[in-house]
């Protein structure tokens, strides 16, 4: 078997190209996945047992089984026993998947940096007449968010990544290019070191973004 590195570089201008789809699929899911973890957060710690009980079976489920079988159930499964859910997209049901798997972790993350929040400055607020919604918009919520962004970060991270499970119900994603490229041609080992390379370079590269993000929103700790 012969390496043929004519072929392997010229993989990457069509891998390239399918960089901003991954990235706007990747985007979407997050931004989903915020929104429904502050409402797990906000569910799990709710003094009504029923919900919060069932706020963490959610949270235990998604993150205890593997995210594909989550992926082949909704897209598989599900519009066998619904029926209007039969005309979803798969790229639809990548992005819904992939958030409802993150927010169970984004969830904990959120909690976390509620946590970290001094209890003293809760006291504080309320001692000066300022109500829960005020004390949480002007002093807990900014703070706690501050401590989770690092973590927040590596959950997008992580859901750029889980684009790539998008193959396996055919969205054409960076690792479904990958995969037609080294079909066509028969020399799927240049085709997946291409595609490895451009999620390192990527995800590299957003994590120096990030980085940089997190040294000027940490100075107000």
């Amino acid at each position: 078997m012969r390496f043929d590195v004519s072929f392997f570089i010229s993989c990457f201008p069509k891998l390239v190209k399918k960089i901003p789809y991954t990235l706007y699929l990747g985007i979407i899911a997050f931004l989903i996945a915020f929104v429904l973890g502050m409402i797990l957060e906000i569910c799990y710690t709710s003094k009504n047992k029923i919900i919060k009980n069932l706020a963490g079976i959610y949270i235990s489920y998604f993150r205890s089984t593997p995210y594909i079988t989550q992926l082949f159930i909704f897209y598989f499964g599900m519009p066998q026993l619904i029926d209007c859910m039969k005309g979803i997209p798969a790229s639809v049901s990548l992005v819904i998947t992939i958030a409802m798997n993150s927010s169970a972790f984004i969830a904990e993350t959120i909690r976390g940096g509620l946590l970290s929040v001094d209890k003293g400055q809760k006291e504080a607020a309320m001692s000066i007449g300022m109500s829960s919604f005020a004390m949480y918009k002007e002093i807990i919520l900014p703070q706690a968010f501050i401590a989770a962004f690092p973590s927040l970060g590596n959950s997008f991270i992580a859901m750029i990544k889980n684009t790539a499970i998008g193959f396996t119900v055919g969205v054409i994603e960076l690792l479904s290019q990958a995969k037609i490229l080294g079909g066509s041609a028969l020399k799927f080992m240049e085709a997946y070191i291409a595609v490895g390379i451009v999620y390192w370079i990527v995800l590299v590269l957003i994590d120096k973004c990030i980085k940089r993000m997190e040294v000027r929103i940490c100075r107000y700790l």
